[in-house]
Order: C-alpha cells, then structure tokens, then sequence
C-alpha cells in the first residue's frame, strides 16, 4: 500500500471534502482503521446484487404488496440503510462503481459511448490497472467466485477481474441460484474462506413471470400484456427445454415484448400491470433467496458468513412519462441496501446515507483488511449505528440522453442537463419524495453547480492519477451470446445484433 502522502491520497481526500464525507477517521486514507468486531476465523462473503431492483418496491421499504418476506425478515434480522444510493443507472457503470469505491466520472465505465463516426459505438471496460474488491478478497486469503446473470456484467467490462471462477449468463435467478448453490457444494476450496458475487437480471426488463406469481399481484388484469407475458413464458419454457444453457431472452424479448413497449401506447391499467409484473419477478427472487439461505445453512455457512443485499439501479415506471432506467430520478437512484453479520443481533434501520461505493471500503473494513489507494467510497461501520450523523452528498451521473446529472445534499437535489439545452432544477425531497415540483431555487442551484464542477474536476484528476483509463472494446469483439444477452436486455438495437 502506498503511504498517505501519495498523489492519489490527497485526491482521495479531495474528493472526499467535496463529498463532505471521512473516508476514515484517521490521517491514512489507504488503511481500514475501524476495527469493531474481532473474527475467530475469517467470514464468508457474499454480496448478492439483484438488478434493476428499485427500494420502494420491497416490502421493507414500504410497498404493500409484500413480494418480498424472506428479504423483508433478512432486514429485519440485520441492518437495513433507508438512505442508500446508486452513483449511476446503468448497469456497467454502478458495477464499476461497487468493484473499485471510484464514481463513474472516474472509472469512465459507462455502459456504452455512443460515435457518430460509421465505426458505432464503443464500450469501454475496467483496465488492469483498477484494484477490484475480488482482487483484494483473493489476495488476502479468500477463494473467489462470481455467479451472475450476464449482459454487460461480462469479462469484457472488466468485471472478471479478481474471480478465480466466474460464470455469467442471462438464465434467471432460479439457474443463477442453483448454480451457486452447486458451486457451494462441489467447487468451493472447504479450507479457505469464499467471497460470492452473486447477480441477477430477473428483475430487469423483460419482464417473464410465470402465472402463478403474476396472478398473486394482478389475477383481474386480461390487457395485452397478459397474453404477451403468458405468450412469451410458452416460448421460454420451450427454449429452455431444448437449449438448456443459452438464454432465451433475446428471442423472448423481440418477439413478445419490443413491439409493444415501442408503441408505449399503454393504458393506465396496463401499466398497472407492468407493476404487478415487476413486483412477482422480485418475488420469484425472494423465493431463490430463501432456497440460497438454506443451503448456506445445510452446509454450515450461515454462522460464519457476511450477506449484502443491493442493487445497480432502480426502475422508472411512469413517474415522469418514461419506462426505463437511463435518467437520475430517484425511481432509479434509490436502491435497497441491507447487510446481515456473523455475531450481529437484532434490526438496525439506519438513517445515515450510503453509496454504492462505500461498500468495498466498509466490508474491508468490517474485515479489517487495508482499502486500496484510489477508493473513494467512506468505511462505515455496519456494526455501529451512529447517534447523529452529517449530511453528505451524492452525485448520480448518466451519460444518457444527453448526460443528465444530479447533485444531492440531504433532502435538495438538483438536476442538470448540460447537452440537453434544459435549465436546471431543484427539488425539496422531504415535502416532495416523487420529484414533482421544481423549485427554482437558484441559490442550491448555484450550490450544486459549483459542487458538481469541482466534484468533476477532482475526479478526472484521480483518473489520470491512478491510471483508470478504460480499455475500449467494438460490438464485435463480443461473444455472439454476449450479444444476444444484451438485445433481449435492450441494451443493443436489432440491427446490432
């Protein structure tokens, strides 16, 4: 590790003053120092990112349909953050973000960057040079593993960097699980302990629930995304079937879905629908989840192992006229984040914020396993529930359409669109949580400018002085089912495919 006094130490710190966050509570921002629990062998690990989940959809964030009880319970037994924030609302991006503790305006990991040139787009990936969490796991002592729902959470981004074993593709939380739980069983090293990243696309569009789980949230409903949906999961079955291991989701999706959400000529009791649809995906998740607990408790794992539940991004359903996730509204930005420890008791709902990239310097921390030079993200202690806390601020950045940007401190946000020719706006989130009704208020305004500005600059200096400059790759140095993946995602138009 390179002493405190190195470039990237004082851009850390930088960085952190603008985020008006300590990134530790001592000088040496590159050691954990927060050591609030002793371990009699080293824990597990696993951080289960579900994607595309927005908070507001889990029962223990408030909906009403409760598609989610074995989540809801893993809260209440452990520690819940009501705050919690994505640095973006693409997937690449906010992964990047969760692997390295640097935000996107850093790692520039987007999910693609569009060319006018005929060459297309180009999509840049995590160099050699970034330090993941699998790579500190592996090197102090864990076995790694990544099981994940393919799309752009691929080797070619860079996010296999670290894994000793790494598998993903889009074939459902139900194949995900199972595969984990095989690996659990049948690949794991029993003398070391494992770090799992475990990841999958079930929640995220399009959406292929089986009747069952649909007719728990919406059994009325008979619009044509009912026959779609149940079109569609015939074709999936039988896909399934007869290619066991390639994802049906790109056939699914421009067969079945692309027509209809293209035309977005949707009632709003077809959108209704799309809802219950997105809340029995999440609950087929749960139900994967609670297969995926007992496992770990089959083989004697539960006692000794850290779980993170989080997501990449949320979902925008309608709140502001659009389906999908490619702006910073909170819809998007406001993701779920609970933790469950070795030795911890009882529910802790905590108040404080947390980002996407604190979560590789707190879990080293928690560990007591020193945090790379360049990690941005704070170390908190999930043990300890602070009596008061300071405000900090986030910055959520999507490099489409148009860049659109958003700077929060406590309950004001501003939003910008630097290429878009729109002005500003703020909102006062604690009388108005939906983003509803700009203020104006020209004073945060200006506050979020400058912060934003000065946010950026530092950011691009920590780039170039850690060397994260991305590795591009062309659409065709992937892997046909790599492609097909992110088609059925909608990632990639039909005539890249």
């Amino acid at each position: 590790m390179a002493p405190s006094s190195t470039p990237h130490s004082h851009l850390v710190k930088l960085l952190c003053t603008l985020l008006l966050v300590a990134c530790s509570p001592q000088e040496d921002v590159t050691q954990s120092t927060v050591k609030s629990f002793v371990y009699d062998s080293p824990p597990n690990v696993v951080v289960f990112v579900i994607d595309t989940l927005r908070a507001d959809r889990l029962g223990c964030y408030g909906n009403s349909n409760q598609p989610s009880p074995t989540i809801d319970q893993f809260a209440k037994d452990g520690i819940l953050f009501e705050r919690a924030w994505a640095p973006s609302p693409y997937t690449a991006t906010s992964h990047a973000s969760l692997f390295t503790s640097t935000y996107p305006a850093t790692h520039g990991i987007w999910n693609r960057q569009r060319l006018e040139s005929k060459d297309g787009d180009i999509f840049p990936a995590l160099p050699a040079s970034a330090v993941t969490l699998a790579e500190v796991m592996r090197d102090s002592g864990w076995q790694t593993a990544a099981i994940a729902g393919g799309g752009y959470v691929n080797e070619r981004r860079g996010l296999a960097q670290g894994f000793d074993y790494f598998n993903s593709k889009t074939l459902g939380a139900v194949n995900r699980i199972d595969h984990a739980i095989n690996w659990l069983k049948n690949k794991r090293n029993q003398e070391q302990p494992f770090f799992m990243f475990l990841h999958t696309y079930e929640v995220h569009y399009p959406y292929l629930p089986d009747e069952e789980h649909i007719n728990r949230f919406d059994a009325e409903y008979q619009g044509p995304l009912r026959k779609a949906v149940s079109d569609a999961r015939v074709f999936v079955d039988d896909y399934m079937a007869k290619n066991p291991n390639k994802s049906p989701i790109g056939p699914a999706q421009k067969q079945f879905f692309k027509p209809l959400f293209e035309n977005e000529n949707f009632s709003e009791r077809d959108k209704e629908f799309v809802f219950a649809l997105y809340d029995a995906e999440i609950a087929i998740v749960d139900e994967q989840f609670a297969k995926f607990q007992t496992a770990l408790k089959a083989q004697g794992l539960d006692e000794n192992t850290i779980i993170i539940i989080t997501s990449d991004h949320g979902e925008e359903l309608w709140e502001h006229d659009y389906f999908g996730h490619h702006r910073v509204w909170d819809e998007v930005m406001h993701i779920p984040m609970m933790v469950q420890l070795p030795k911890h008791d009882g529910e802790t709902r905590r108040q404080d914020s947390i980002d996407l990239v604190d979560v590789m310097p707190s879990l080293l921390s928690e560990l007591s396993l020193d945090i790379p030079d360049c990690a941005v993200g704070q170390s908190i202690s999930f043990r300890t529930k602070p009596e008061s806390f300071e405000e900090r601020v986030h910055v959520h950045q999507a490099n489409w359409p148009k860049d659109r940007q958003a700077w929060r401190l406590g309950n004001n946000k501003v939003h910008f669109f630097p290429e878009e020719g729109l002005a500003a706006e703020s909102y006062e989130l604690s009388s108005d949580p939906t983003e509803k009704n700009n203020t104006n208020d020209q004073e945060w305004i200006t506050r979020g400018r400058t912060g934003l500005g000065q946010f950026m600059d530092a950011s691009n200096r920590l780039r170039e002085s850690c060397g994260l400059f991305p590795v591009f790759h062309s659409l065709g140095s992937f892997t046909d089912e790599m492609r097909e993946e992110l088609a059925g995602l909608g990632y990639i138009q039909e005539e890249e495919e």
